[in-house]
């Protein structure tokens, strides 16, 4: 048997004997800890993701996008010691601070909009409630050669859960710093994409809440009772 996190994924392994059921995602269980939280008047989060080559092509896009925004501190958020020499390669603006994802867990950031890769902590962002957009830069070949082979509408795992672009798309050459520093402009100031953003969070929970009686240690327990 297996348990799974998102809810599409019963449909991926319907062609196998295995049976498959949603458990719900670990981000929306009563003990988990997010690292952020929305704070209408708090920094802007800048996360460039935990892939060192990933991080050496996109932190420098979203820092262009923070500039040309201007008018609020930031906060980066990386994982690594590995990470952090990478972005110490460009030169961050007065205004920007530097923590690890580790410190986060601890005590949350409290961010008021997000630029962020298309990871992980995009949906902690998304389940947060924060508004914001996803900016990705891949290799040239491996961005053609994958958009050849996988037919998604979206990467932003948010966004496909969703089908729809809670965080608007800027890949490759379209993440530019005046589109991204306009994104980050309405994140903060326009009360619609706020709302939207609020209600968005809301559905998402919604999809990945844990079903009654079958959270993935209830299901553990299950089967190994059966299995005895």
């Amino acid at each position: 048997a297996m348990a799974v996190i998102f809810p599409f994924e019963t449909r991926c392994y319907a062609d196998t004997s295995l049976a498959v059921e949603f458990v719900g995602h670990p981000f929306v269980t009563p003990g988990h800890r997010s690292p952020v939280t929305y704070d209408p008047a708090g920094p802007v989060l800048l996360l460039p993701g935990s892939r060192r080559q990933a991080v050496a092509r996109i932190f420098p896009a979203l820092l262009e996008g923070y500039r040309s925004f201007g008018g609020r501190e930031a906060v980066v958020l990386y994982p690594s010691e590995e990470i952090l020499a990478v972005l110490r390669r460009s030169a961050l603006p007065a205004g920007v601070t530097l923590r690890t994802v580790a410190s986060a867990e601890r005590d949350p950031v409290g961010a008021s909009a997000v630029l962020t890769s298309s990871g992980t902590m995009s949906m902690q962002c998304a389940l947060a409630g924060i508004p914001g957009a996803i900016a990705y830069r891949a290799n040239p070949f491996t961005y053609l050669l994958g958009r050849m082979l996988v037919k998604v509408e979206y990467l932003g795992i948010a966004n496909l859960l969703l089908d729809e672009p809670m965080y608007p798309e800027f890949i490759q050459g379209a993440a530019q710093p005046r589109a991204l520093a306009a994104e980050l402009d309405a994140c903060v100031n326009d009360a619609g994409r706020r709302a939207r953003t609020a209600a968005q969070a809301a559905r998402l929970r919604a999809l990945l809440d844990v079903p009654a009686g079958h959270d993935a240690g209830g299901w553990l327990a299950q089967k190994l009772e059966l299995a005895r």
